[in-house]
């Protein structure tokens, strides 16, 4: 299969703000994997073990210390223009990753201004084609963020992220601050979304009972470490490390529909 996402010796570093006589904190240590086209990839793993921090150097937020990423077998600090375009991230908190100032039509508007040269009637149809796609009605267009609960928030994020058609997804933890029947919710949202728009997501979740309903391979990520991945399948039937046993011992499981 073509990869869409290739990691290479990934390596990220902080620096220590307590100053310290180690300065330097690992974020990240030498992790290399890739994500497929087509497929839903997961990395799992407890918080602060360097999942977001992938996720922010494949954005482009955060400058890896040694290492690379490819996408599309091409150095994401080559690409000058229209990465953005192709590369979208869902955040965690739907509460705080809305501007509450502005209405839902303004909010998936806003990328449509920034990055294309569309005309005002085309922006107005794409707006309504994707608020309708995450299961939302077009009257909630008028609305702000405060007036919706923290699903329908997250479906709004969701839309947004969804907008400039982007050919990879990151879900940093989409489901972590909405309750188990709504967790649900989402994630065959994100099934659904991930056939009809041809996405390749990759899908962050320190819970491995959430990842096994929509993950087609899992990341173990342990202190900036990739400790195992393989097969859904494989790694729930036959985890090869204490750490993954524990992960799945740990984790209430949720109902959901294939």
């Amino acid at each position: 299969m073509d990869k869409i996402i290739d990691i290479k010796n990934l390596i990220v570093s902080y620096k220590n703000l307590e100053k310290r006589p180690q300065n330097i904190l690992p974020a990240v240590n030498k992790v290399t994997f890739h994500i497929n086209k087509g497929e839903i990839y997961a990395l799992a793993g407890e918080s602060g073990c360097g999942k977001s921090t992938i996720a922010k150097s494949i954005m482009k937020l955060v400058n890896p210390n040694q290492g690379e990423i490819l996408f599309n077998n091409e150095n994401i600090h080559n690409i000058k223009k229209g990465y953005a375009t192709k590369v979208q991230m869902v955040f965690q908190n739907p509460y705080s990753s809305l501007n509450p100032k502005m209405k839902i039509k303004e909010i998936l508007e806003e990328p449509l201004l920034i990055n294309t040269k569309n005309s005002k009637d085309k922006n107005t149809t794409l707006i309504k084609e994707i608020i309708e796609d995450v299961g939302l009605e077009e009257n909630s267009l008028k609305l702000y963020p405060h007036q919706f609960s923290g699903g329908q928030r997250q479906r709004i994020a969701i839309a947004r992220s969804l907008i400039l058609k982007p050919e990879f997804l990151i879900a940093d933890e989409p489901v972590s601050a909405l309750d188990a029947s709504i967790q649900a919710q989402i994630i065959n949202l994100l099934k659904d979304l991930k056939k009809k728009h041809h996405l390749t997501i990759l899908f962050i979740s320190h819970d491995l009972n959430v990842v096994r309903y929509i993950a087609d391979r899992i990341g173990i990520m342990y202190k900036g470490e990739l400790l195992e991945e393989g097969e859904t399948y494989t790694i729930f039937k036959k985890p090869q490390t204490d750490y993954t046993r524990i992960l799945l011992s740990s984790s209430p499981e949720i109902k959901t529909k294939k």
